[in-house]
């Protein structure tokens, strides 16, 4: 028989979780490796983090960058859905941005083998990779292969690089109603077992600014697919390269709890080709 209380609560069956807040237990602040960013983006868990911008601009480099820091500075472990390239491509990503050296054969100042090695046996320990090879899995799919790694592995965050390639689960939504269950799906992915995504998803369109000349993605309005992207986002992050400047801006267009994740703000970066991440500027 089923409690026709169940659902719902009263404050003493919250007390724990408030004083853990109260005690500050609960939302410990990480910071991502950047000192420029850091003031803007704080990592809480849980929270759901969409990086948008324009194409080329180096969304999930900059998102790998983060990732490394993180697991490096705080030993996060990450599961990572990221068709668009092989998992030997993403595997090699990876190895760069722990090593710091170029991986191809034509850099002259490429990686040493040993130096791949040592790479790969800290990967190993902190990165996880989910792909279905028949075909592209729906979000019920993904979480189902991150829960496993939470409960064998221990891992903290999932970065789906990049959205367009989840297949709806139902055929009978629309493409809102897709994206507004499926982030809440994560986001209630993310409370239940205190961790964090990171979402890349392409704009709909690109828009040239009238002064620069530059294309920009202004807010996050202008994702593909769905206002829900800004709407639910704790933490939205817009990328932009200037390739006259050589520079990349990192805009913090949004943030749900201001000063404990973070600040609307902006600062710049460089990529660098020597060692195949971000700089700060």
């Amino acid at each position: 028989m089923s409690n026709k209380f169940e659902g719902i609560y009263q404050a003493r069956d919250i007390y724990k979780d408030v004083n853990d807040l109260y005690e500050g237990k609960t939302h410990k602040q990480y910071n991502i490796g950047y000192s420029n960013l850091n003031p803007l983006f704080k990592i809480v868990k849980p929270m759901f983090v969409v990086i948008t911008g324009t194409p080329n601009s180096g969304k999930s480099s900059f998102t790998y960058d983060i990732a490394m820091n993180l697991a490096k500075q705080h030993k996060f472990k990450f599961v990572i859905f990221s068709p668009e390239h092989s998992l030997a491509i993403n595997l090699k990503r990876l190895i760069e941005k722990y090593v710091k050296k170029p991986f191809d054969i034509f850099f002259e100042n490429r990686l040493s083998r040993q130096e791949m090695v040592d790479a790969l046996k800290f990967i190993q320990e902190h990165f996880f990779f989910i792909d279905k090879r028949s075909e592209s899995p729906d979000i019920s799919w993904i979480l189902e292969k991150s829960q496993i790694c939470i409960n064998e592995f221990s891992i903290d965050s999932l970065i789906i690089d990049p959205f367009n390639e989840i297949n709806p689960s139902r055929q009978s939504f629309s493409e809102t109603e897709h994206i507004s269950v499926l982030i809440s799906d994560i986001k209630r992915f993310n409370r239940e077992n205190n961790t964090f995504t990171f979402m890349i998803a392409h704009p709909n369109k690109q828009i040239r600014d009238a002064q620069s000349g530059m294309f920009e993605v202004k807010s996050l309005y202008e994702i593909s697919g769905s206002s829900h992207f800004n709407n639910k986002a704790d933490v939205g992050m817009i990328v932009t390269r200037d390739y006259e400047k050589e520079e990349t801006k990192i805009r913090i267009a949004k943030v749900r709890e201001l000063d404990l994740m973070g600040n609307i703000g902006e600062c710049k970066v460089k990529w660098n080709n020597d060692t195949r991440c971000f700089d700060e500027i």
